[in-house]
């Protein structure tokens, strides 16, 4: 079984949060039993939900910006995975194409009709269950606006949370350590898990 042997995190709730960072650099990578992990975490939660969120590098060729995928962060009730991508793609990463593939999951996000949309059309990834979780929010509160608001400003207006951690890492952003960035992105992945969670009670 993949160990998520990184930092772990507790959140404002007590919970705690086990992380693995990821450098696919090597063809030679396994990340198989670590998406695994969090399949299996997201099915024994009983939400069958995986969080995602995408990061891009924009470079200029010719006239115009071409969007590469770089990064990718996957977040379950217990997990936190951020893997780095190599450029160009190779090999191993089919394994992530099968695991956005899955029809037994639902992969929730942020904001992500762009994401999408940039995934099929420069890699050919296609993510076959998706939500957008603004508009879930929107229509369960009944407030339209909540549909346009990012991770921090729609948990902070659905769930109440403490986010003086998560505001003191993203202040100092610049200056942040790669723990310090972890434990933001598993902070951001929590947060969108347990909005998912309540808009579902």
């Amino acid at each position: 079984m993949a160990n998520f042997d990184g930092p772990g995190f507790a959140m404002v709730d007590g919970s705690w949060i086990q992380t693995k960072a990821i450098d696919v650099v090597e063809s030679s990578t396994d990340i198989s039993p670590y998406l695994s992990r969090i399949l299996e975490d997201s099915v024994w939660n009983g939400n069958r939900s995986i969080i995602f969120d995408v990061y891009w590098n924009v470079e200029s060729v010719t006239a115009k910006s071409e969007w590469r995928l770089c990064s990718v962060k996957l977040s379950t009730k217990n997990f936190c995975l951020f893997l780095r991508l190599p450029n160009p793609f190779s090999d191993n990463l089919k394994d992530l194409y099968r695991f956005f593939a899955s029809k037994f999951v639902t992969f929730v996000g942020v904001q992500i009709q762009e994401d999408l949309a940039l995934l099929k059309a420069n890699h050919g990834i296609v993510i076959r269950s998706s939500l957008e979780i603004g508009k879930l929010a929107a229509i369960a509160r009944g407030t339209p606006i909540v549909e346009f608001l990012g991770t921090r400003e729609l948990a902070h207006k659905i769930l109440w949370y403490d986010m003086s951690r998560l505001d003191s890492i993203q202040s100092k952003w610049d200056e942040a350590s790669s723990n310090d960035r972890l434990e933001a992105a598993a902070i951001e992945g929590w947060l969108i898990f347990n909005v998912y969670d309540q808009l579902q009670q």
